[in-house]
């Protein structure tokens, strides 16, 4: 019979005449494979990503959206006391920083909740659960590669590339990036159900409905989400379904392309409302040309660094001007894909051209060309696209042993050697992340003339290690780079702040040396506010928060007309400023300006309900207006919220003597002394 006869179904890689896209291929790639043994291999897939990974349970937390995201996230504070569903409404309803990803801020509250109401005690906790959502999405790559009829050796050298390629770390170590391996564990799974779904006679419907129930917990887990129905269109292709008609790339995938349409716009809202698209000013001086080759540029290098990861940083700062490569890049790349498109077109390799469609599918939203952050690469941003590059390695591999079966054993040794490689690599680079000096002092190496790098790795040596001296040469050096940024002179402020309050009051100099320190810290204040003026103060949300923090500063040395001043101003230009109402309502409170004070805590109230602090803040207000039964209130919402805290005992003690409940206040009183707050005796009879 002549080959061109030959009739049937034929896998999209096959040189066939036949029509490549009549009906789903039905795939069986667990034919004459013992369960056992493909089960093994998946399972030695996990325990050396883990091995390799395993260094992360020791990183700590990086100040790098962290804070954002966790430790300073003012919805998460509850649940460090208690379990809030309005805590949870609320961060289904909200962005951070211009992200909307509110499954991984409710993982992080349930993390808080019942391990770890001290986020920054224990990081072991957030860091563990990254390790093993990551471990989980390369078995379930390992799965998708078998399903897509890889043989089992194949698919576990595919999946152990996505488990330990060092563009992995960025997403495993990094807290805040939860959201890749929470959006990638659901998006993988709901690809590998769809594809049970396409090959299902019995349970189609089931399949159908697994996929959009898994599909809806990836959107809500990252924006890059919206990319499951082209991956889907990709799949299709791939398993020779009738991809191009309307019934299946329209009709079927109709809810994937709705949820991607809502998904996207809700992000667009949100990162617009946070100033978040094209707000770096090296991005907005690009003109359009110039966009286009930084997305042909990023392009380039992600399939360079697919290969070989060289020059890892977590962060790749935009230049203030492109290189000539990415002007070759844009000239060259598309050429090149073109050249690519029409060999495998022409030869019939639809593997490849499979493997090409869901890579560039999963990465074509994130090449900058719209500039939505502060670098133009990031590792992050590949974490499921190179399952697509990845499928087309070892579908080389695959046919390198099928021509010369010679081959199989150097092939598997020289893979072998390459994994290796990737391993070492992943394991240096997660040292990177041990901490906010280890990551920015190794952006600062590879990227010196970054001051983003400079200015992250001042706030570092301020919060965190208390070393003013060097977090001042930090932030002047940010300042030297980019001496009309504000928000750097309100850092530098800062650790002048901090270093006043610090200082060791048994020094003869004392009140001098704290003095000038804050007047240093005004100092910069004004020139922030003097330069965020000039520009039109673009962030009101920052441009507040400078106002109100001179006015704290003012305050501090006792100025309060002027402290009063700015923290009038800061509110009104932004009302939704905590510090502000906070700082106002002590002022007031030691003005014994009650009314005033009760005020300001209501309007932070209602901003963050769950501030314990606060709470019982207002409950003194109401205790010094002989509003006694409801500062009792106060103190035992205060109390619900936070119950670590003497003073809220102590306070709620008194109320109750002054309402002659004598037993309650004893009670109180006792309790407040067992935790070693400093108790007058009269409350304790």
């Amino acid at each position: 019979m002549s080959k061109n006869k030959i009739k049937g179904k034929q896998h999209p890689n096959s040189n066939s005449t036949t029509s490549p896209q009549t009906k789903t291929v039905k795939l069986n790639p667990t034919k004459n494979q013992p369960d056992y043994l493909l089960w093994g291999f998946g399972f030695a897939v996990v325990l050396i990503t883990f091995f390799v990974f395993k260094h992360s349970l020791n990183l700590q937390f990086v100040n790098w959206d962290d804070p954002y995201n966790l430790l300073e996230n003012e919805t998460l504070k509850i649940f460090a006391y208690s379990w809030s569903w309005k805590g949870v409404k609320t961060i289904f309803t909200t962005d951070v920083i211009g992200n909307y990803n509110p499954l991984p801020i409710l993982t992080f509250a349930m993390e808080k909740y019942f391990f770890a109401p001290d986020p920054v005690l224990n990081p072991f906790v957030f860091h563990f659960n990254n390790l093993w959502m990551h471990l989980v999405c390369t078995l379930l790559v390992y799965i998708l590669f078998i399903k897509l009829n890889i043989n089992k050796t194949a698919a576990f050298i595919g999946a152990l590339l996505f488990g330990i390629h060092p563009m992995r770390v960025e997403s495993v170590a990094w807290i805040t990036e939860r959201k890749d391996v929470l959006y990638g564990m659901f998006f993988l799974a709901a690809l590998i159900t769809y594809i049970n779904y396409t090959q299902s006679q019995k349970h189609k419907t089931k399949w159908f409905i697994a996929t959009i129930v898994l599909s809806l917990f990836s959107y809500f887990a990252k924006i890059q989400a919206v990319t499951l129905p082209l991956s889907m269109v990709a799949i299709d292709f791939l398993l020779k379904r009738d991809w191009k008609s309307p019934k299946i790339v329209i009709a079927e995938k109709l809810p994937w392309w709705v949820l991607s349409l809502s998904f996207g716009l809700i992000n667009i809202y949100f990162l617009k409302s946070q100033n978040s698209l094209n707000s770096d000013q090296s991005v907005v001086a690009f003109n359009f040309l110039d966009k286009l080759a930084v997305g042909a540029y990023s392009y380039a290098i992600y399939i360079i660094k697919w290969i070989y990861p060289y020059r890892m940083s977590p962060l790749y700062p935009y230049p203030p001007k492109l290189p000539i490569q990415a002007y070759i890049a844009l000239a060259v790349v598309p050429v090149l894909l073109a050249a690519f498109l029409f060999w495998t077109i022409k030869n019939k390799k639809y593997d490849l051209l499979f493997g090409w469609m869901f890579f560039t599918f999963n990465v074509m939203f994130l090449l900058q060309i719209v500039g939505a952050g502060q670098g133009f690469l990031a590792d992050r941003f590949t974490y499921i696209a190179y399952i697509g590059l990845f499928y087309i390695m070892i579908k080389g591999f695959e046919w390198a042993i099928s021509q010369k079966p010679a081959l199989k054993l150097p092939l598997q040794i020289a893979a072998a050697v390459y994994l290796i490689l990737f391993g070492f690599l992943t394991m240096r680079q997660l040292k990177v992340w041990e901490n906010s000096e280890t990551l920015w002092e190794h952006v600062k190496v590879y990227y010196p003339d970054s001051p983003l790098a400079w200015k992250q790795a001042g706030n570092y040596y301020r919060d965190e290690k208390k070393d003013f001296a060097k977090a001042v040469l930090n932030y002047q050096e940010a300042i030297r780079m980019e001496p009309k940024v504000a928000y750097t002179y309100n850092g530098l402020a800062k650790a002048y702040l901090d270093q006043a309050f610090r200082l060791d009051p048994k020094l003869i100099d004392f009140k001098q040396q704290q003095n000038e320190l804050i007047q240093q810290a005004i100092q910069s204040y004004n020139s922030a506010i003097r330069l965020d003026s000039i520009n039109g103060r673009p962030d009101k949300k920052i441009a507040g928060e400078i106002i109100v923090n001179r006015g704290v500063a003012y305050a501090v040395i006792g100025n309060m007309d002027f402290a009063l001043r700015d923290l009038n101003d800061g509110l009104k230009v932004n009302p939704e400023n905590t510090n502000g109402y906070l700082n106002r309502a002590l002022i007031y409170f030691n003005m014994n300006q009650y009314e005033l004070s009760l005020k300001d805590d209501e309007a932070y109230l209602k901003l963050n309900p769950f501030n314990a602090d606060i709470v019982y803040g207002r409950g003194l207000c109401k205790f010094a207006l002989n509003r006694t039964e409801e500062s009792i209130t106060d103190f035992s919402n205060a109390i619900a919220l936070k119950n670590t805290q003497p003073l809220f005992y102590l306070a709620r003690s008194k109320a109750y003597r002054k309402l002659g409940n004598v037993s309650a206040s004893v009670n109180d009183a006792r309790q407040a002394k067992q935790m070693g707050a400093d108790v007058p005796t009269e409350l304790l009879q």
